[in-house]
């Protein structure tokens, strides 16, 4: 809802701004279940584009919308802020606001989900405060146990965070786009970070000094609150994350994992891109498990026409078929 502010009132101290999520009414909205998975991409960009700058498209979801997120990084680069929020019992609801291209400092905090309820005054101190830094695929954003100082933003590119067991095997337990956040344990526990950062792609990432944000949110309980919100949707993924791990079998995992690259289209289409990148052992890591069966999962999926390979990598992908494994429709366990 609108804040309402009294006549005389000091307006700045609950300013909010235009676009931010769930607290004002979307220009427009979608329930995308009821699209047809040929049209799904097509209607949503077309309803995204009518917007103007500053208005809010809403979706409403049953499932994990990240190949969403990744069609809309290649179809509208930087042109969208994302918040997709998990309510439980297959509910999702995705927030699409459309922002300046070129939108630079103060603009780019308000576009970050956590900061979006934040007072006008906090984000002018913070964005005093940003700092930017560029890292090349491959490269080490910080390590796992590491004291980073820093908040970190995604600007552009795509980062993955890792974790290392102790005989050496990489297990990947998510990745962040434009406007997703970086250390956010260490930065209000004061600990080392929880998981090592890689830059995926090349990256340019913001980095806000942990003391500056400790000191908004004690000074703006607006902020205070987009983080609480923002740490139990983490709390969400992580716990879907633990039960795949432990109730989903190989083929599963991997099929879940591809679904981000899976274009909402029918029959076999190009994946998106990024996909026809990942090694088997980067996807292996993704699912939770070794590169052996990773490959042997692939290979079952390519022989079944939900994918298909390219000297072992995914080239194509038939969203519908991946879907039957990635819900256990099909077969016993790889």
């Amino acid at each position: 809802m609108r804040s309402f502010v009294p006549a005389g009132a000091t307006a700045d101290r609950h300013k909010k701004r235009p676009g931010m999520p769930m607290n004002r009414p979307a220009a427009a909205s979608l329930d995308a279940r009821s699209l047809s998975p040929a049209k799904k991409t097509e209607q949503i960009v077309e309803s995204f584009d009518k917007l103007q700058i500053g208005s809010a498209l809403e979706i409403s979801e049953e499932t994990d919308p990240r190949a969403l997120r990744n069609e809309m990084t290649q179809l509208r680069p930087g042109r969208f802020s994302w918040d997709a929020r998990n309510l439980g019992g297959n509910r999702w609801t995705v927030r699409l606001e459309r922002i300046d291209e070129n939108a630079d400092g103060e603009a780019f905090l308000t576009h970050v989900a956590a900061f979006m309820p934040a007072k006008s005054g906090t984000i002018r101190d913070l964005a005093s405060q940003m700092g930017e830094r560029s890292y090349r695929a491959g490269e080490t954003i910080f390590d796992e146990g590491e004291a980073w100082p820093y908040l970190g933003i995604v600007k552009h590119g795509k980062v993955i965070y890792t974790l290392l067991s102790p005989d050496g095997k990489t297990h990947t337990i998510g990745e962040r786009l434009t406007h997703d956040t970086l250390n956010e344990s260490g930065t209000f526990d004061g600990g080392g970070a929880t998981t090592r950062a890689e830059a995926l792609t090349d990256a340019t990432v913001v980095t806000l000094p942990s003391e500056a944000v400790m000191h908004a949110v004690r000074s703006d309980a607006e902020l205070a609150l987009g983080f609480l919100i923002a740490s139990s949707q983490a709390r969400r993924r992580s716990i879907d994350t633990i039960a795949d791990l432990a109730f989903a079998h190989v083929l599963q995992r991997v099929a879940k994992f591809l679904l981000g690259y899976a274009r909402a289209s029918v029959g076999m289409a190009r994946g998106l891109p990024g996909v026809e990148n990942l090694s088997q052992a980067q996807i292996a890591a993704a699912a939770g498990t070794v590169r052996d069966m990773a490959a042997r999962a692939l290979l079952r999926l390519k022989n079944s026409g939900a994918l298909e390979l390219d000297r072992g990598r995914v080239r194509a992908i038939d969203r519908a078929r991946l879907e039957a494994f990635a819900h256990n429709v099909e077969a016993p366990p790889v």
